[in-house]
This record gives C-alpha cells, structure tokens and sequence, in this order.
C-alpha cells in the first residue's frame, strides 16, 4: 500500500523545505504537494521525482478533490502537514468581512478538516504535523485575527494529540516566531520593517520532523520563540499587549 505525505501550503517557504527534507528522511512513496500556483508545483515535481502536484484552491473545491483522491486511490496517510495560512496585519475595523471569513476558513476550518479526511488512511506511526505560530501564545493587536486562528490550531493540535495517542497516531503543533521566507514583507511605507529572531525555514522544518517523529505534541523553534513562549506565561497579558504594540507602532 502506498505511503504517502500531504502538505499544503507546498510552494512556500516551509513547504518546499518540508518537501526536500521528506523526500531525504522519510520513508515515503508519494508526496501530494497542494497549492495553487501550476508554475511553483510544476517545478517542484520536476525536481522532486516523488512529488504529485495537487493544483486546488482548499477554500475552494480542495477538501473535497483531496477526499474523492483518498477515497479512490485508498494510500496510507503517513504524515499530513497543514502548511498553508494567511495573515492580515493592521486594525481589525478596516478588515473586509470576506478577508475574516477567509483567514478563519483557511487556518482554521481547512485544517481541521483536512485532518478529519485524512484520519481513516492513517495506520500507527502517522503523523499530523500543524504549523501555529509563536502568535498563538498571547493575543495580538493589529495582529488580533491572525494570533487567535493560531491559538485554535495549537489548542486543536494539543487535544487530538491526546485523543489519538491511543491509536499510536501523533499530531504536532510547531510554532516559530519570525521566519525567513517570502511572506515577510520588508519594509511599510518606506521603512524597513525589522523581525527579532528572525529564523530560517531551514530549522523550523528540520525540528519539526525531529519533534514530530519523537512524538511531542509541540514543536517551538529558535531561542526567540522558546523565550517568548515562557515570557507569556508568566507575564501578565495586558502588559505584554502594550509591549506588542510599542514595538509595532511604526509599522500600524
């Protein structure tokens, strides 16, 4: 029976890394690579012999593609990694009622639903692996929308990783602070825009299979986000909002 990886989110940053490292550590037959730019995929199944691109919109048609695929080809789901999120930074008044619907639905509601499809071709030993944020520990203003979708996810990721210990099925939330890829914009109305502890795509997929393989039910790479993550517990929320947002004030 075939064993493959999902990954969504697959063109990115983090996507692509997790494709190379797979491919390299894993014992994979296929990689179902979903995004939405033809190019960005085609290059990577040209590049990566084991890579199936799945070109789909997941706020779209992608859940139900992805589950007729499942259904017909019946694999083992080995490792599904939920990858693809967006983010929206500024106040949460100047929002358009369709970029809150969207965010919630695509970091939200998509992995959790892509999680419930993949669960009946998951055999002991697979592994869900969800990229959070190290936003998910405290709330976020100007940030406010992107920071709670990522408490959902760290807080679903953290109860299925109990519910499906029994089954020997292994469920991941990796939360980095700042990372180094095409996402980050640099710089707002013409100034720089500076990330402290800014890391590589590099180390949070490296640890993250490490943790992820171990078993962990959280993966928190980079000193930076480790530091933050004991910060926010023992420092009072309020306080640490006005910190958040003297350090952005330039940038809102």
């Amino acid at each position: 029976m075939e064993r493959i990886a999902i990954i969504t989110g697959a063109t990115g940053g983090i996507g692509q890394k997790f494709i190379e490292k797979i491919t390299l550590q894993e014992d994979i037959d296929c990689i179902w690579a979903v995004g939405r730019n033809s190019e960005k995929l085609r290059a990577l199944a040209e590049k990566y012999d084991k890579v199936n691109p799945i070109e789909t919109d997941l706020a779209g048609e992608g859940i139900s593609l992805i589950s007729d695929k499942l259904k017909s080809e019946s694999p083992v789901v080995s490792i599904l990694i939920n990858n693809a999120g967006t983010a929206y930074m500024g106040a949460f008044e100047k929002m358009e009622s369709s970029k809150i619907e969207e965010l919630c639905n695509i970091n939200c509601s998509i992995p959790a639903m892509l999680i419930h499809t993949s669960l009946p071709y998951m055999t002991p030993g697979s592994r869900v692996i969800n990229i959070s944020s190290a936003s998910s520990f405290q709330p976020n203003p100007y940030l406010s929308m992107y920071s709670a979708s990522k408490a959902f996810l760290k807080n679903l990721s953290r109860a299925l990783s109990v519910e499906l210990k029994p089954k020997n099925i292994f469920v991941t939330c990796v939360c980095p602070g700042w990372v180094d890829t095409g996402m980050l914009p640099r710089s707002k109305d013409g100034k720089e825009i500076k990330y402290p502890g800014m890391i590589s795509a590099e180390r949070v997929v490296s640890k993250a299979l490490k943790d992820s393989s171990s078993g962990k039910d959280m993966s928190v790479p980079g000193l930076f986000a480790k530091y933050f993550r004991l910060y926010s517990k023992i420092t009072p929320t309020g306080l640490i909002m006005k910190q958040w947002v003297w350090g952005i004030r330039k940038y809102i």
